[in-house]
């Protein structure tokens, strides 16, 4: 087994520098300047975390504090500060202390910092520190001195914080994606859609130290090639004292295990997406008045500092809520962004113009997926997985989901499958085929956001668990070991590819000032050591816990309908050879009830794009004045097979009204409501339960394994049958 460095070899310093020309120095968010600011001067100040422009009224240098006049969110406030949370506007962008330079008459003097050096044009840019401006000038053509200065920052500089540019204006749309409706539910005329370059991802890790103790990993993201290119993407822990510091990218191969060089970008600036052939990467931020801000970036190896493309604004950024998180490229000038809940939105950045929205029929809202060639991309919804053209939001096909709402889905390495995970069921399509799908029981999974093939009979559901199609059933569980740094906010630190599990995970006490330990980004091969071993080993029966012969009781609680869900229930005891049994701990719950009423608003759409409900989003005024506003209340049937507090089977049905509806000349929406708001007892007729169902316990499967620097550790559990 391959064993990552361990950070206790490491530096206590980060590695910086220019991808090449490695040096140790101590990371600091700018290079300080002791410069005590005057009344009247423009300045910006700490508050809340961000930096906010404002004035000076008066300045006490033996308080060491500022009463400044700031704005922050558009509102103009008064406070004192600290002298260490003021700055100067043009603070930030310096490489150096504040200097005296001269020319090479000696007779001009300028006092300033360096902003930039370009070597290739053997300039250098200053920033005065009387009134902020910028002046290049030939290098050749300050002092000796000043020139020897200027060699030395070159060396010793640190990496500089890549400045976050001005919001821009894109282009309005109101062009829809298609909606499912009349939508082909066969595949024949899709083929599959490959990578145009296939992803090859070794084994390995590498490890560095934290830039301060509540830096963590916020994005794990493999590239590829022989030498196994990785980016891990770091931010503060939430509620961290340091959220104005920068984010870093870590550029890292896998193969030998080193860091091969990190971009510094703003703060709060979190990546959430990366485009390798483009060498583009697509960071989440705020703007001041909590608008969500979209940014590419130019970064590589190759590249000494990340260097902005574009940035604008992309809905709403509520705090801490992680539903925007989500992004993706969908090539080298185009990205998907999830504004809110179930609305999303096309940009073309290089145009600088919105593409299209679109809605998703989901109350839990699960994350688009893209295929491996880009070219088809798959939306989860309630009753369907909707197959659309990402450039240009065209409806390609409409999948039918049996089982439960659609949680997640995945296409497969070669783009020639795609999996939909189910409340009860994994279905399995092939692309280029009017073939009907592979169904496979899928009871004891998790509903989950992120599903990722690993070979042609696993798959792993929300980065931890194993799912075996052959057996039908979770067969491992992988955690990480150390801190996690893994949750429901940063689900991008688990990524599969090439049959790897690429991870980050925390090593060491970051509570522990002196050493606050380090982070680790490494890949190794799925399922890992011992795991089909203990697998094929495994005898089925004994994992059953309700089977032929065994008695079930029944609980009916559906009012005027209690005698037919009764019977209903009863036949399907007798089709599974079950043995009904009052009493039993085992429980049939057959349940009918009615949801809280829902606020709802139909805008019609003329595009031919189709029609849309409660989830398209900027409609004109027009449009809201012709609304039509009524308010839902759906109605539930669900059956639930239990055992005490354990839930072993769950199934349910609504009857309610879609979110998109086609209506015909002189229909309303209230006028058709009758048809979809209604009781569905009609379920028990049809609902399928598995006659055998595992045992609860093993919902995660027969063992775990633990990742972190040492690779992969298996732990088999130890009641396993024989």
């Amino acid at each position: 087994m391959k064993t990552f460095p361990t950070i206790a070899a490491m530096s206590l310093f980060v590695v910086i520098g220019f991808c090449g020309e490695f040096l140790f120095a101590q990371y600091l968010p700018g290079v300080p300047v002791k410069l005590f600011p005057a009344s009247g001067e423009e300045v910006e100040v700490n508050y809340g975390g961000k930096w906010c422009p404002g004035v000076v009224i008066r300045a006490d240098k033996e308080e060491a504090t500022a009463l400044v006049e700031y704005t922050s969110s558009g509102r103009q406030n008064e406070r004192e500060f600290d002298i260490e949370k003021v700055r100067y506007p043009w603070q930030p962008l310096v490489i150096s202390p504040v200097y005296v330079w001269k020319d090479s008459t000696g007779e001009h003097t300028i006092v300033a910092a360096v902003e930039s050096i370009d070597e290739k044009t053997n300039h250098v840019t200053l920033i005065r520190r009387d009134d902020g401006r910028m002046i290049t000038l030939p290098i050749d053509r300050l002092g000796a001195t000043e020139q020897q200065r200027i060699r030395l920052l070159i060396r010793a500089a640190p990496v500089r914080v890549a400045r976050l540019p001005p919001i821009e204006p894109f282009a309005p749309t109101q062009q829809l994606a298609g909606s499912s409706l009349g939508a082909t539910s066969s595949l024949a005329e899709l083929p599959p859609d490959p990578p145009s370059i296939p992803v090859a991802v070794p084994m390995g890790g590498a490890s560095f130290a934290r830039a301060y103790s509540d830096e963590t990993l916020g994005g794990v993201f493999p590239i590829g090639s022989s030498r196994g290119w990785i980016l891990g993407a770091t931010l503060p822990k939430r509620y961290s004292s340091k959220s104005d510091v920068p984010t870093r990218l870590i550029w890292a191969t896998l193969d030998d295990g080193k860091i091969a060089c990190q971009h510094l970008l703003a703060p709060q600036e979190r990546t959430i997406a990366v485009h390798a052939r483009s060498q583009q990467v697509l960071s989440l931020g705020e703007a001041d008045d909590d608008v969500a801000t979209l940014t590419v970036w130019k970064s590589s190896p190759k590249l000494k500092e990340a260097e902005a493309v574009v940035r604008w604004a992309s809905g709403e950024h509520p705090s801490h809520n992680p539903v925007n998180r989500w992004g993706e490229f969908i090539d080298g000038r185009t990205v998907l962004h999830r504004l809110g809940k179930g609305e999303y939105a096309a940009y073309d950045f290089v145009a600088k113009q919105t593409l299209y929205k679109f809605g998703q029929d989901s109350r839990t809202s699960p994350e688009p997926v893209l295929s491996p060639g880009h070219r088809i991309l798959a939306i989860p919804e309630g009753r369907s997985v909707r197959l659309v053209k990402p450039t240009s939001g065209e409806v390609l096909a409409s999948l039918p989901v049996e089982g439960g709402s659609a949680s997640s889905v995945a296409f497969d390495a070669d783009g020639e499958r795609l999996a939909i995970l189910s409340a009860n069921e994994m279905a399995v399509w092939t692309l280029g085929t009017s073939q009907p799908p592979r169904r496979v029981r899928a009871d004891l999974l998790m509903s989950s956001s992120r599903l990722a093939w690993v070979d042609d009979g696993h798959l792993l559901v929300g980065g931890s668990t194993l799912f075996s199609l052959d057996q039908e059933l979770p067969v491992w569980s992988y955690r990480p070991q150390g801190e996690v740094v893994r949750d429901r906010d940063e689900p991008n630190t688990v990524a599969i590819a090439d049959s790897r599990l690429c991870y980050g995970v925390q090593i060491g006490n970051r509570y522990d000032r002196t050493n606050p330990g380090g982070l680790v980004i490494g890949a190794v091969e799925l399922p890992g050591p011992i795991v089909r071993e203990t697998v094929a080993g495994m005898n089925r029966e004994e994992l059953f816990v309700l089977k032929p012969d065994v008695g079930v009781d029944m609980k009916v609680e559906c009012g005027q309908y209690n005698d037919r869900v009764r019977q209903n229930l009863t036949e399907l005891i007798e089709e599974n050879q079950w043995q009904y049994l009052p009493g039993a701990p085992i429980v049939l719950r057959g349940i009918m009830s009615r949801d809280a009423p829902e606020e709802m608003i139909y805008i019609k759409s003329n595009s031919p794009m189709g029609f849309g409900g409660m989830s398209i989003f900027g409609p004109t005024r027009e449009q809201l004045a012709n609304a039509e506003r009524l308010t839902r209340q759906s109605y539930r049937s669900t059956l639930r097979v239990e055992r005490g507090e354990q839930r072993l089977f769950g199934a349910a049905s609504v009857g309610a009204l879609p979110s998109s509806l086609r209506l015909k000349e002189g229909q309303t929406v209230a006028s058709i409501r009758a048809q979809y708001e209604k009781p569905v007892p009609e379920f028990f007729e049809t609902v399928k339960v598995p006659a055998k169902i595992y045992d609860p316990r093993y919902q995660g499967g027969f063992g775990v394994s633990h990742y972190g620097s040492k690779g992969l550790v298996p732990k088999p559990l130890d009641d396993l049958p024989n």
